[in-house]
């Protein structure tokens, strides 16, 4: 069985930038009352402090969410200019699907994507995203929209080689973070990685 990580964070939280998030766990008033000497003061203490935790996650002020569904948000969200969690109960603006959906939709669209991390568990790249379609706008730059539904836009000159023999489901591309919260994309192909945004 693979060890799962509960967390509890205020829902507040998870709809703002991943930057922003700080303050007092919910999980602080059990462990204050843990440190209560006296037995019956100490049992009293964490009655109310699990009768109030209770209460917030059922008013969903506090939502418990584990490493998996944490991942998932995360891998749904890269790229987006000011990243938020999509997870159970807690929409992106506009709307949109849990993390656990979008977790499903995203292995059922690229089931060999590879996805790598840095030292702080912060995503670096992801490697093997099926491709639904490549086209070009009125400037010459490439528009590639992912099988998971994400479109990214080619943010640079860079000639992008696409064989005419090849149909644009058949690439699959890896995405790379570069300095200063830019993306560099790659084709499968073996050409030259160029600059990218996510705009959808």
């Amino acid at each position: 069985m693979n060890a799962r990580l509960l967390i509890l964070l205020p829902a507040a939280l998870m709809t703002a930038p991943a930057a922003a998030q700080s303050g007092d766990s919910p999980l602080d008033p059990l462990f204050t009352c843990r440190d209560i000497a006296d037995d019956s003061a100490r049992l009293a203490c964490l009655d109310a402090a699990v009768d109030a935790l209770r209460s917030e996650t059922e008013s969903g002020d506090v939502v418990a969410v584990d490493r998996e569904q944490i991942e998932a948000a995360e891998e749904a969200t890269y790229g987006l200019s000011i990243p938020q969690f999509r997870l159970p109960g807690l929409s992106l603006p506009g709307g949109g699907e849990d993390a656990e959906l979008a977790e499903l939709e995203s292995s059922e669209a690229s089931p060999q994507r590879v996805i790598n991390r840095d030292s702080n568990g912060q995503i670096d790249s992801i490697e093997g995203l099926a491709v639904a379609e490549i086209s070009e706008n009125r400037s010459g730059e490439k528009i590639i929209r992912l099988a998971n539904g994400q479109v990214w836009r080619q943010t640079d000159n860079t000639y992008v080689q696409l064989s005419r023999s090849r149909a644009d489901t058949d690439y699959t591309v890896t995405i790379s973070n570069g300095a200063l919260g830019s993306h560099f994309m790659r084709l499968d192909n073996g050409g030259r990685r160029f600059r990218a945004e996510r705009v959808e």
